[in-house]
């Protein structure tokens, strides 16, 4: 890590990633620092490249998707530009990860219900005719790390 993520960056960084929509006056309350310093230092975070955007987390069982996949997927010619433009159009599908291993790509995706998982499932090889292989795993839970990975 460069000289400029300190312990404090660091703090800030975590409470961000807890809440993005934080103010600079909580979080400087919650990290020990002024709202100045806590401002200056997220402008330097954000113009490094460190912060690349502010987003939401969709509760997409409130949407009606009560399914969350992964689907690993083995092509004949590996993550081509078609795969991700193909797969990557289709609704359910949230993101597509291209690999190492056995597998070329993980599909993240989400379905209302398992008729809709098995249509999508049935209708992969006609979205992306490269695709030779899929296994699927429904997530049963998932539990994300509060404090940053980082």
């Amino acid at each position: 890590m460069e000289k400029f993520l300190d312990d404090l960056s660091i703090k800030i960084l975590r409470e961000l990633y807890r809440n993005a929509k934080i103010t600079y006056n909580e979080l400087s309350r919650i990290v020990g620092a002024s709202t100045t310093v806590c401002y200056r230092r997220v402008k330097e975070l954000e113009k490094q490249g460190i912060i690349k955007s502010y987003t939401i987390e969709v509760n997409e069982k409130k949407l009606g998707y009560f399914i969350k996949t992964l689907i690993e997927v083995k092509t004949k010619t590996g993550v081509t530009i078609e795969l991700v433009k193909s797969l990557g159009r289709h609704p359910n599908v949230s993101r597509i990860y291209g690999i190492t291993g056995d597998r070329d790509a993980i599909i993240e995706a989400y379905f209302r219900n398992v008729e809709e998982l098995d249509r999508f499932l049935k209708r992969i090889r006609e979205i992306c005719s490269d695709i030779v292989e899929t296994e699927t795993h429904i997530v049963l839970n998932e539990h994300k790390n509060m404090r940053g990975w980082f």
